[in-house]
């Protein structure tokens, strides 16, 4: 097995606290998939977190995310040059590391945020979903690339074809069916071509 020599470029706001939760990549693909994290809450890119790697086929990689972020995307690019830009999809402004979040890059993303349902309903946890970004254009959007999502506890969603269920991924604003939550820290699994 291939593992990625570690990220070329990993930037971050300020060490993580204790609490955290990781999103491990694996790809699964036989082909190179630049995998990559941003923040966006509310749809505004905002650089204080940020990852970026390449991933050969067979590969894995991770990153740690602060337990209490909002607005967390992570994708997969093809088909990039040797920095890691002008990906075929999955592109992003920038190279490696990119400085928008995705919201231009046109393929399914997995998406993360804290929320507190107060203890009678689970107390903090961490929700999570896939999406087609951008959302109401899913039906018309190309899948770039086949994604599974496995939170620490088990639960999976997943887009393999052409039309995603959507109890399973975002495609329009109110396919909230696809979110699932789980109890703080852990690791999600991001598996490219499952």
């Amino acid at each position: 097995m291939k593992f990625s020599i570690a990220p070329l470029v990993v930037v971050a706001a300020s060490a993580l606290s204790a609490s955290a939760y990781t999103i491990r990549f694996v790809n699964n693909c036989p082909y190179t998939v630049w995998p990559a994290v941003g923040k966006a809450p509310n749809g505004q890119p905002d650089n204080s977190v940020r990852f970026g790697a390449r991933l050969d086929s067979r590969g894995t990689t991770s990153f740690g995310v602060n337990d209490r972020e909002i607005g967390i995307r992570a994708w997969g690019r093809t088909g990039c040059d040797g920095n890691g830009a002008n990906c075929a999809t999955g592109r992003c402004n920038g190279g490696i590391v990119c400085n928008d979040s995705g919201i231009t890059s046109n393929c399914i993303l997995s998406e993360y945020g804290w929320g507190d349902n107060g203890p009678q309903w689970g107390g903090q946890r961490t929700f999570w979903n896939l999406s087609r970004a951008p959302v109401n254009n899913g039906p018309t959007l190309p899948l770039n690339i086949p994604t599974r999502l496995t939170g620490p506890d088990g639960q999976t969603v997943a887009c393999t074809g052409s039309s995603c269920p959507r109890d399973q991924c975002f495609i329009a604003d109110n396919d909230f069916g696809a979110v699932r939550n789980s109890a703080l820290g852990g690791t999600f699994t991001h598996t490219f071509c499952p």
